[in-house]
């Protein structure tokens, strides 16, 4: 084959008076990834390097990021904000990963009528809500304390086997400190996805879906997780109870296999 009958170079220039120019073998498709509220686009580094050989990873910098205002909320819906992001990618999307309030922008997202064209979909850990369940102070007081729970989890995951070296009452200083950085706005916000999302129109939505978390989890506990399904027919649930809330970081390995697992079926049906 000659050189002029192959595809165009990536990049080509003139250097030293010769052409120079760079080629790529294989291209592999893109994942986007987004990230959970107060967490940020680095948390996705491990599964990143584990998908790696199959997909090319561009995490998205969310402004629910940590450290971030929540003027966002006042600016756009979570759903215009995950359109905004991947408009932004330079290149069409065929896997997309998102995580925990991340997951439930995606449904907001798709529930406002979005129609992407993707290989596939992988929601971790997001949190759903029972129809069976009256949005009621008790249910706000409860998920106030889930709130809690998941943030301290959080800290733990970022901070690693420190966390369990740790002097007790510095950890609980970190955590308090944590929470009152955040603010109610924090919550609100989750809450808000939260408590919304059994009113979500997911009927419709075609895209090969895969949901992978725990029946432990905050946002799946009970009969959540059948509500997912019962609401949003194309996802397969994958619910493992040795999977933590950040499982993408705690477990990502595992994560990674049931990913690439799952895109193979898709493309092989």
């Amino acid at each position: 084959m000659s050189p002029e009958s192959g595809p165009a170079p990536v990049k080509a220039s003139l250097l030293y008076g010769e052409e120079l120019a760079v080629h790529r073998f294989a291209e592999l498709p893109a994942a986007a990834l987004v990230h959970g509220l107060e967490d940020d686009w680095s948390s996705y580094t491990k599964l990143s390097q584990l998908l790696s050989g199959r997909f090319r990873s561009f995490p998205l910098d969310m402004p629910w990021r940590s450290g971030g205002t929540y003027r966002w909320r006042a600016r756009a819906t979570s759903g215009q904000w995950i359109e905004g992001g991947l408009q932004m990618m330079p290149e069409p999307v065929s896997v997309l990963i998102a995580h925990s309030m991340g997951a439930n922008s995606v449904l907001q997202w798709l529930a406002s009528g979005a129609n992407p064209k993707l290989d596939a979909l992988i929601l971790l850990s997001p949190f759903y809500w029972s129809p069976t369940q009256p949005v009621d102070w008790a249910i706000f007081d409860g998920f106030r304390q889930q709130f809690a729970a998941v943030m301290t989890a959080g800290l733990q995951t970022r901070l690693g086997p420190r966390a369990h070296t740790m002097d007790p009452d510095i950890f609980n200083t970190m955590v308090r400190k944590m929470l009152e950085k955040m603010g109610p706005q924090a919550f609100l916000a989750l809450f808000d996805q939260y408590s919304a999302a059994s009113s979500l129109a997911l009927s419709h939505v075609s895209v090969p879906t895969l949901v992978i978390g725990s029946p432990n989890d905050p946002g799946m506990l009970g009969d959540r997780a059948d509500a997912l399904q019962a609401d949003m027919p194309s996802a397969e649930l994958c619910m493992d109870p040795r999977f933590s809330h950040f499982c993408h970081v705690e477990q990502a390995q595992e994560v990674a296999d049931l990913i690439i697992a799952f895109v193979d079926r898709q493309r092989a049906g």
